[in-house]
């Protein structure tokens, strides 16, 4: 049977050893703890810092990739400035022209007179849309010099277009028209493409109202994201749920301090990757070899401690058994330094056990002997004595006196069988009350001469081992009840007397009981000497003592002890 075996199936050891390597695994994660909340921490901060940079990241690409958009504003800018006198001419077809080749997104070129009117088109005769009437008289009241509007549906150009518009004034300064460059939605938003674009990064335009032109994955712009980025006039990444379960990393930039503004989406990468990819090396790799040091721990309790408690455990009861000829050292050989030590402690710990215990049962064997001798010579010096008594008797002439001398003989004959019980018994320190009784009281019925008498003696004990200090006056007391019986209870016809010993409970009943004449016991009282040594021996027993006595009906006298 292999020591995992003996631990499990050895009552009492698997429920002392587990707690053991509980605790020693328990303590070792205690202490590896604090090593692992820094690792979740910086866990935590790796995912952060991940999520961080790939808002930098997309800030970055959005940066990049408008500047193709900045650069066509600005020179849509600065070609309205330097063409203002050949569009003031009508020439609106031709600086189209030669515009178009250097500018992709221009759609349209448009001269407007004072009052909006068109002096010359391009590409058609576009009409002015409500919120571009609004930008023109802004810039005929003089509130702006410059003016972009939102993306708006060009009937002439039949697209989405931003227009940008500039206040003309003539050599006195006042308000003469306005000239209009009309720049297709979607060039610009092919323009923001053409630049630095990462792989999954979608780039795409939107204006003011949140439409987005161009490759969108997200649309349109909430109105709050639109009034953040143009109240801070900085990038901000948001994100969307899609409605297929996935998320969009969305990053909004206004284009230079225009109203349109450049929206960079990519995939987002998730929890997967925020959490678990990037701070693996951070958090799994602690936590692998906080794992695997546990099981490590584990596996080396288990064989270099508990295997061999295990050992010792039932080495210990081997010992306990009274083997101590058993050598615990030789099967600790391949046990660590320590428990091997304790295994030849042990050994030598038993070997001085059994040195002692063998001198302790040659001491207690010299004393049994010595007690039971002492009983023997106890019992034949009363032998003795009761001899003498005998011899005195009958030299006696005085009947009381030769009674007395009787009574007394008697109650030196049941110590005389009490001190035999004794050594004869294999316990001295106590007695078996069934042959005691037994041995007793057929005695006292020879000496009593109770068969020749016609009185029937019936005996009745229960299996009762009782303290060799009380064997003494439980038999005083029997010779005086049965004495008395013999005395006082019969005439001639006989009659029958009953000595009981039994058990119920923790409580142990001695009765005897004859069928004699009895008496009234609450007029007699307990006058006689025997009737004050029964007394006296119930008193030295610590029990109950009760008589019943009726006239004619026989006496019961009862001792109630504890067991």
């Amino acid at each position: 049977m292999s020591d995992k075996d003996d631990e499990i199936n050895e009552g009492g050891i698997a429920a002392s050893a587990s707690p053991l390597r509980n605790r020693l695994v328990l303590t070792l994660a205690a202490a590896l703890t604090p090593v692992l909340l820094l690792s979740a921490f910086k866990a935590y901060i790796d995912a952060s810092d991940a999520r961080e940079s790939q808002a930098r990241n997309l800030v970055i690409v959005a940066g990049a990739a408008i500047d193709g958009v900045n650069q066509s504003l600005q020179q849509a800018e600065l070609l309205l400035s330097l063409y203002e006198p050949r569009l003031n001419a009508g020439e609106c077809s031709g600086v189209f022209s030669e515009l178009s080749v250097h500018l992709p997104s221009l759609t349209n070129v448009v001269a407007f007179d004072e009052t909006s009117e068109v002096e010359c088109s391009a590409v058609g005769t576009p009409k002015l849309s409500p919120e571009n009437r609004l930008l023109h008289d802004r810039l005929r009241a003089g509130a702006d010099e410059l003016a972009r509007s939102d993306a708006f549906y060009g009937s002439a150009s039949d697209q989405w277009i931003f227009a940008l518009n500039k206040r003309v004034e003539d050599e006195s300064g006042a308000f003469s028209g306005i000239h209009t460059f009309a720049l297709g939605a979607s060039e610009l938003a092919n323009l923001v493409r053409t630049g630095y674009l990462p792989e999954n990064v979608s780039m795409s335009i939107a204006d003011e109202s949140g439409r987005v032109f161009g490759d969108p994955m997200v649309g349109p712009i909430p109105a709050e994201w639109i009034e953040e980025v143009k109240t801070t006039r900085e990038a901000h990444l948001y994100r969307v749920e899609q409605t297929d379960g996935t998320s969009v990393d969305v990053v909004l930039r206004p284009v230079g301090n225009t109203n349109i503004f450049a929206v960079i989406t990519r995939p987002a990468y998730g929890l997967w990757n925020d959490i678990f990819v990037r701070p693996a090396t951070s958090f799994g790799l602690p936590l692998l070899a906080f794992t695997v040091t546990l099981l490590a721990a584990w596996m080396a309790i288990d064989g270099l401690v508990l295997r061999w408690i295990s050992r010792l455990t039932r080495t210990v009861r081997i010992y306990g058994a009274g083997r101590y000829q058993f050598k615990a050292g030789n099967s600790f050989v391949d046990a660590p330094s320590e428990i091997r030590s304790l295994a030849r402690a042990m050994e030598v710990m038993a070997q001085d056990i059994d040195e002692r215990d063998q001198e302790l049962k040659d001491a207690i064997a010299t004393r049994d002997a010595a007690v039971k001798e002492i009983h023997h010579r106890v019992k034949n010096n009363l032998q003795i004595v009761t001899s003498f008594l005998n011899l005195q008797g009958r030299q006696l002439k005085d009947p009381q006196a030769k009674e007395a001398i009787a009574a007394t003989r008697h109650r030196i004959d049941a110590l005389a069988i009490v001190h035999q019980t004794l050594y004869q018994n294999e316990r001295l320190e106590s007695v078996d009350m069934r042959p005691f009784l037994t041995g007793l009281l057929n005695h006292l019925s020879d000496a009593l001469g109770m068969t020749e008498a016609g009185i029937n003696l019936v005996q009745s004990y229960a299996e009762i081992q009782r303290d060799a200090d009380d064997a003494i006056p439980m038999a005083l007391f029997i010779v005086e009840a049965v004495t008395n019986a013999m005395k006082y209870a019969f005439e001639e016809d006989g009659g029958e007397v009953a000595v009981s010993l039994t058990k119920a409970g923790e409580t142990v009943t001695l009765e005897i009981r004859d069928t004699g004449l009895g008496y009234d016991a609450a007029a007699t009282g307990a006058e006689g000497l025997g009737s004050k040594l029964m007394v006296a021996f119930a008193r030295q027993l610590a029990a109950d003592f009760t008589t019943e006595a009726r006239a004619g009906q026989g006496t019961t006298h009862r001792l109630v002890m504890e067991l």
